[in-house]
């Protein structure tokens, strides 16, 4: 039977795989200001959290059915 724990380890496989399949995309372009949080930074993310939040959405995006 399954329950909550083997879901959740699942998705968190599934999206660990993801990050790995897609690593190499294009870099994204410098802007000065963070992709996430729109917060001005020398880099893409003003921080790792906000790099870890923006891939993570932009994982779920591309696992929504499209009709």
């Amino acid at each position: 039977m399954i329950d909550t724990i083997d879901v959740a380890s699942q998705n968190e496989e599934d999206f660990r795989q993801y990050l790995i399949k897609n690593h190499r995309d294009k870099p994204l372009p410098l802007i000065g200001r963070c992709y996430n949080c729109d917060d001005p930074t020398k880099g893409n993310f003003c921080c790792m959290e906000c790099g870890e939040d923006w891939e993570k959405r932009k994982y779920f995006k591309s696992q929504k059915i499209k009709e």
